[in-house]
């Protein structure tokens, strides 16, 4: 059910006004049962499967806390998380890949099953061991109820495409009921106008219509065409996932609750290591934590840290989806990391919010790195892809170019600059609202915010996410 549909609009206010009609002890409950009519309402038999997977995880969850050697259980949590994500996401994969190697030799090649991926699988796996690690770890308290747990895993707001919430963000917040007050419900109204602007105005509108055309056929089109289609793509997909993020916390906040940040400002990164502190923030600590350090880290030297790194990013990739193409995907990003921690000075955290204007062409230089490699993420195979970086490498750039989705794109980045302003005074910015004007300004920017969003609103797709 998508954010900015008619259905999950009346769900919304149901939960919304049943949340704040109970006392604060009851808020957990009217939250869980409009997660779970969330969740029904795109196969209702997936909700049996959802509803196994949290009690089988749960039970797991509490044997390793009662046990004396916690550790069999942890990883008997680990396996069966695991190994739902790969029967449901990568089963086929494998299959399909195993086809030429059983031909070449001879044998008969099993047909490719066609299992319908559960939705959000790939995010509540992930927050399902970040849990049991962290419980394991002594990082956060033991989850005494299987309704707690269950509502902490399937939180409707961001159940589908994260943020992935850890225990001790989330947890006390839940048993408290949240904390509503005005300053919340203002900033959860812009948080939610604002994502729905950046997803249905900006990504769905203006960006996906060139983007799909384009992409559909890889090197029919002209060099122009493909240029600026790649860079529409790192747009859409931006302001698609972010977009859906800002949705999500202002949902949340609406309930009382605080999710944390997603994105801040990637293409705004001068490095690989920076761009992944600012790009899908949650996911990429989750592999940090709970891959990259338990490989070692960088405490084993070079090599081994190189190790880490590729293999970290491989694995990410493949998170993404069950195809090579996102396997390259993760592997160019694990390159550049890499090759990043060759240069001078490399080892400094670079992710703060200052920018200067010497840092524009590294800005510039990493930007067109990420738009390259995000082609193995937007194309169906490697064919494709190759034909897309073919007809950008040896076209004629003398056609006519696509004037209007080259304005589109310089709109979209100037935005995304000012992205940056707004984030770092957003607070600021609500108070400076506080006045007779500028409440009235206010009322009439979200009052047309909303009437675009309306009027454009039908002709939205589903979040890119959505598939992962």
């Amino acid at each position: 059910m998508l954010f900015n549909s008619i259905p999950f609009l009346i769900l919304f206010a149901v939960i919304f006004v049943g949340h704040r009609s109970v006392p604060p002890r009851h808020r957990g409950a009217v939250l869980l049962i409009g997660s779970l009519v969330f969740y029904s309402m795109w196969i209702p038999v997936y909700l049996a499967l959802f509803v196994g997977v949290l009690a089988a995880n749960y039970l797991l969850l509490r044997l390793m806390v009662r046990s004396q050697r916690p550790t069999r259980w942890l990883i008997a949590s680990v396996v069966f998380s695991l190994g739902t994500l790969g029967f449901f996401k990568y089963a086929a994969f494998l299959v399909a890949s195993s086809i030429p190697i059983l031909e070449s030799v001879g044998l008969s090649t099993p047909a490719i099953p066609a299992i319908l991926l559960p939705l959000g699988i790939s995010f509540f796996t992930f927050q399902i061991i970040a849990l049991a690690v962290d419980t394991h770890r002594g990082q956060v308290e033991p989850v005494e109820s299987f309704w707690e747990y269950a509502l902490f895993i399937s939180f409707f707001p961001q159940l589908i495409a994260g943020p992935i919430v850890r225990g001790w963000q989330l947890l006390p917040q839940l048993r408290e009921g949240g904390q509503i007050s005005r300053e919340r419900n203002r900033q959860g109204i812009w948080l939610i106008a604002l994502g729905l602007a950046k997803k249905v105005l900006v990504a769905d509108l203006l960006l996906a219509p060139f983007v799909d055309r384009i992409f559909v056929l890889p090197g029919a089109n002209t060099a122009p065409e493909h240029l600026i289609a790649l860079y529409s793509f790192a747009f859409q997909i931006y302001f698609d996932f972010s977009g859906y993020t800002d949705m999500a916390r202002g949902l949340a906040k609406l309930l009382g609750l605080d999710l944390p940040l997603n994105f801040r400002e990637p293409y705004l990164s001068r490095n690989p290591a920076e761009f992944w502190q600012r790009w899908h923030i949650t996911l990429s600590q989750w592999l940090r934590d709970y891959l990259y350090i338990p490989l070692g880290g960088n405490r084993a030297g070079s090599v081994r840290t190189h190790r880490n790194l590729l293999l970290t990013m491989l694995l990410g990739g493949l998170w993404h989806g069950a195809a090579w193409n996102f396997v390259i995907w993760g592997g160019l990003h694990g390159i550049f990391l890499i090759l990043h921690r060759w240069l001078p000075g490399s080892r400094r955290d670079e992710a703060g919010e200052g920018l200067r204007w010497s840092d524009i062409p590294r800005i510039l230089l990493f930007f067109h790195v990420v738009c390259f490699i995000w082609i193995f993420f937007r194309t169906d195979n490697l064919a494709e892809a190759i034909a897309f970086i073919s007809r950008l490498a040896t076209g004629s750039y003398h056609q006519i170019w696509p004037w209007f989705q080259v304005i589109v794109v310089l709109l979209s980045a100037l935005f995304h600059v000012l992205e940056r302003m707004g984030r770092l005074h957003f607070d600021e910015i609500l108070d400076g609202l506080d006045s007779r004007w500028g409440a009235i300004l206010e009322g009439v920017m979200l009052g047309l915010l909303a009437a675009l969003i309306a009027l454009f609103g039908a002709s939205g797709g589903e979040f890119i996410y959505f598939q992962f």
